[in-house]
């Protein structure tokens, strides 16, 4: 009877075990994928600031060189709306997400997914 109860005694901490170390697991995964949103945030956020005063510096250089108080910030939006316009076709075309390409390689390398499996 000891030895059923050793048995059982044995299977509870193995449990118990088992039950930390996927929790652990799932802690970890869960560190990765808010460290990985959490840089993506700031590295936009950082790229959103140079772009915006990069387009600025643009336009008053533009505006500079014609001589003029607004024609080189309809210069620079006209650009950023072809660009916009762009990238619409190219992503109905494509008919997914710009980026999404990036996303996913990071989620399998930090979920260690198999790249080759089917579902």
């Amino acid at each position: 009877m000891d030895s059923l109860k050793d048995l059982w005694n044995s299977l509870a901490s193995l449990f118990k075990d088992e039950l930390r170390f996927y929790t652990l697991k799932g802690v970890e995964k869960s560190s990765l994928l808010l460290g990985l949103i959490a840089t993506i945030f700031i590295i936009s956020i950082f790229c959103l600031l140079i772009f915006v005063f990069g387009s600025v510096a643009l336009a008053n250089y533009i505006n500079f060189k014609l001589e003029s108080v607004f024609l080189g910030y309809l210069i620079v939006s006209g650009g950023y709306l072809i660009i916009l316009i762009l990238m619409l076709i190219w992503m109905r075309q494509r008919k997914t997400p710009l980026l999404t390409g990036i996303f996913v390689k990071s989620l399998i390398s930090i979920f260690n997914i198999p790249e080759d499996e089917d579902n």
